[in-house]
């Protein structure tokens, strides 16, 4: 009888405990498609160190390439533009004494800036490609989505590593950046 009971009360307890995970996976995954679902391919988020940065003149995508305003965006990395005089270019500085200049590309109003790699004025504010800011100052981008981007310093990452699944295909842990991820090691010894 008091075995019956224990095993009743154990039954409820993990039918309680599939019951919420089930509710919290669902609530998850309900706010995580609202959220692309609301969002065009036009609007980009991008986060810096798990910190969304916010443009008060957004980011602009042509030719499948963003575009973000130079200023607001370094100023999150903790960079320093400078703009030196008589020169057509910009100069980042990081707090590490490095600095790298950008050369501001000319752009014909009907011309294609999805080619050019380094900085461009439009309408009057200073844009430019995201890596060309963060890949010289150690920082690493993931495009999680085609409007979502994680950039993160390198430092501040695992260290890359490749494991078998359980079907024995070598797996690879960038293959998993932007996603939950639960890894199990087990060993005897």
């Amino acid at each position: 009888m008091i075995l019956a009971i224990s095993v009743r009360r154990l039954g409820r307890i993990v039918g309680f405990i599939m019951l919420t995970t089930a509710l919290f996976c669902a609530v998850d995954l309900r706010v995580g498609l609202a959220e692309e679902e609301n969002m065009s391919r036009e609007d980009l988020q991008i986060t810096i160190e798990a910190q969304r940065v916010t443009f008060a003149t957004p980011p602009i995508l042509r030719e499948d390439k963003w575009f973000v305003p130079l200023e607001p965006f370094a100023k999150q990395l903790g960079l320093k533009v400078e703009y030196p005089e008589g020169a057509k270019m910009a100069v980042l500085c990081g707090g590490s004494e490095l600095c790298v200049p950008l050369e501001f590309q000319d752009i014909a109003p009907q011309a294609s800036i999805g080619s050019h790699k380094g900085v461009v004025d439009i309408d009057g504010v200073t844009y430019v490609q995201p890596e060309l800011v963060t890949e010289p100052f150690g920082f690493e981008i993931y495009e999680v989505s085609a409007n979502r981007l994680e950039i993160i310093q390198s430092m501040h990452l695992a260290p890359e590593f490749t494991l078998p699944d359980l079907e024995g295909t070598p797996s690879h842990l960038r293959d998993f950046r932007g996603k939950k991820t639960l890894l199990y090691v087990w060993g005897s010894w």
